[in-house]
């Protein structure tokens, strides 16, 4: 009877020291979650707009449609461009929060596809982005703003080329008019001269 009486006394104070340390646990987690006094907290009305599409979002849907595109390639200032012709059809989706585009075309003579996506992000107020290609495995990802409402949106690009390295680019999408827009990037050498330049204007078909 001791040895059980002793062995049950060790396992209600394994059980007491077992609980004391998961309450601790959870009132340090609670305590950690907290919010700091003096910090503010967003609302859920300003939750609720963060989350709703609004004017940016807007003007990216103007956009909206299908085009032929032309595109140029300058692979040094001053060169003879490069030229190739194709196809684009832009979309909005996620109930009016993302730009969404695909397009075919060639490039240097071999053909390409691509999907692309581009919103407004409403907490960060900047443009932020997606591409892909099928000459590459890689996204590239874009950070943009824009000084006139949308019409004019200025990129910086990333990606990781095939030896792993980070390339950046200079990427500027400039509206026309109702029916045209130009796509134009831009990089540098190594040597952080002018480097390669590719423009794209998107005509609206009739």
């Amino acid at each position: 009877m001791k040895i059980r009486t002793s062995a049950v006394v060790r396992c209600a104070a394994g059980l007491l020291a077992l609980c004391v340390t998961v309450g601790a646990q959870t009132t340090q987690k609670k305590t950690q979650n907290m919010p700091k006094p003096g910090a503010s907290q967003p609302s859920e009305e300003q939750m609720m707009l963060h989350s709703m599409p609004g004017a940016p979002h807007a003007a990216l849907a103007k956009l909206a449609g299908e085009y032929t595109t032309s595109t140029k390639v300058f692979m040094q200032p001053g060169a003879q461009p490069q030229e190739s012709a194709g196809d684009a059809r832009l979309w909005m989706t996620l109930d009016g929060r993302f730009l969404a585009e695909e397009d075919s075309g060639s490039f240097f003579g071999q053909q390409t596809k691509s999907f692309k996506m581009v919103g407004y992000n409403n907490a960060s107020k900047q443009y932020e982005g997606i591409w892909t290609y099928t000459m590459s495995t890689s996204i590239m990802s874009l950070i943009g703003t824009s000084a006139d409402g949308g019409k004019t949106i200025t990129f910086s690009a990333s990606f990781d080329d095939q030896s792993g390295v980070k390339q950046k680019l200079d990427i500027n999408m400039r509206q026309s008019d109702d029916d045209h827009f130009v796509v134009e990037l831009s990089g540098k050498t190594s040597d952080g001269k002018p480097g390669p330049r590719l423009v794209t204007t998107y005509t609206r078909k009739k």
